[in-house]
């Protein structure tokens, strides 16, 4: 592994690229997620797979939509660095809950391996595949 400056500053980005896709589905920010991946994004979710960022992004939010309450954590979190691609593989934890309850209605933990690509606006993900490990409620 590369820990020189440059490598270190692209490190940062793409773990502030994670943190972001994160806050747009805690916040139910989903138009954000625009400025997180590509235009020709693709990937699977527990709701499907999309071949393009706009069909990717309708099926994030049709899973996390009717959820008044979203807390998505990343653990364990390994990111590689060649050039400008990248992969990062984390662990996902997400809670789902409703607003007149602090117990959440369902977690989901899961597998996440994203593989991103430098662009002229900085790191976007570019692939984006969360495999599901345990789903407790639903």
């Amino acid at each position: 592994m590369n820990y020189d400056l440059p490598t270190l500053a692209d490190r940062a980005e793409l773990h502030d690229l994670l943190l972001r896709l994160g806050r747009a589905l805690d916040e139910h920010r989903f138009n954000d997620l625009t400025a997180v991946l590509t235009q020709d994004a693709s990937g699977t979710t527990r709701n499907g797979t999309g071949s393009s960022r706009d069909v990717l992004i309708a099926q994030i939010e049709a899973g996390n939509k009717d959820y008044a309450r979203l807390l998505h954590r990343f653990s364990n979190v390994l990111t590689e660095v060649d050039g400008d691609t990248a992969t990062i593989r984390a662990y996902i934890t997400a809670l789902s809950g409703h607003a007149d309850s602090l117990v959440p209605a369902s977690r989901g933990y899961g597998l996440s391996r994203i593989k991103a690509v430098r662009t002229p606006d900085g790191w976007r993900i570019s692939e984006l595949n969360v495999e599901p490990v345990f789903v407790v409620g639903q």
